[in-house]
């Protein structure tokens, strides 16, 4: 591996990546995880361009008195800044797509009603469910207190009469 390649930050392709491998997210989540990604991207490649940059002198009347050490040569830094901006542009694109495959943008003010109520109602009967099973599972609990119970008080009457 060349010194240019080891001193090069992490493909900014990595949270992408990791991300394909997951569970299925809903819509808004995706959004906001490439919103975030999207901002690392660009943290990143700010921190790229400022250690890596090698040092130019802009007046004539200043030189140049110390040189960029950490600096990449010309024609690597030509070539990871425009990976930098594809792997951005990339990525704003990416975005783009999820913004418009949210649901209820060419939705009806009517229509969006009916899948809210939709929505609340089954969400009635996934609490009203999960009651009845809260009320279940503490039943069970009760049923098994009262068994443990009386093997508690039957142990105790079977060690007396082995006395």
């Amino acid at each position: 591996m060349s010194a240019a390649q080891e001193q090069q930050p992490p493909s900014l392709e990595q949270p992408q990546k990791a991300q394909a491998t997951g569970v299925h997210i809903d819509r808004v989540t995706q959004l906001q995880d490439s919103i975030d990604q999207l901002g690392l991207m660009l943290v990143s490649s700010l921190d790229y361009l400022h250690k890596k940059a090698g040092m130019v002198q802009v007046d004539p009347s200043i030189p140049v008195t110390q040189k960029n050490i950490m600096a990449d040569d010309a024609d690597a830094f030509s070539a990871r800044t425009k990976e930098i901006a594809t792997d951005i542009c990339r990525q704003a694109k990416k975005i783009d797509v999820l913004i418009e495959a949210l649901p209820g943008i060419d939705a009806s003010d009517s229509e969006q009603k009916r899948e809210f109520d939709r929505l609340n109602e089954e969400n009635q009967k996934a609490t009203e469910e999960l009651e009845a099973a809260n009320r279940r599972a503490e039943e069970l609990l009760d049923q098994v207190k009262a068994i443990l119970q009386a093997i508690a008080e039957n142990s105790g009457k079977v060690a007396g009469l082995g006395a």
